[in-house]
């Protein structure tokens, strides 16, 4: 699995402030907050990508999570998973309740 940053905003985005950078999102899972030094910066796009069943839609369900946990305001953007699939996912991973 692979996590990329966009190294700038797509052209209709608006301008986001540059005080932002130090901040960060941790994720929640255990020993990646770790090595991420906190989380992911707070001002960036990442796409995370790899094969199936890497854990790509866990580690996405699992940081929205922890962005509600800490009262954020969070969204999920796929091409390819229903509403259901993500429901299924949350359950066996215990992220959400069956």
């Amino acid at each position: 699995m692979n996590i990329v940053k966009r190294k700038s905003l797509p052209k209709s985005a608006p301008a986001v402030s540059t005080n932002l950078t130090d901040e960060r999102c941790p994720n929640g899972v255990e020993g990646l907050d770790d090595i991420l030094a906190g989380g992911l910066p707070r001002a960036g796009f990442y796409l995370v990508q790899g094969d199936p069943g890497s854990g790509k839609t866990t580690l996405a369900l699992q940081f929205l999570l922890e962005g509600l946990r800490r009262g954020e305001k969070v969204f999920n953007i796929t091409l390819s998973e229903t509403k259901q699939d993500l429901l299924k996912v949350g359950a066996i991973t215990r992220l959400v309740p069956r």
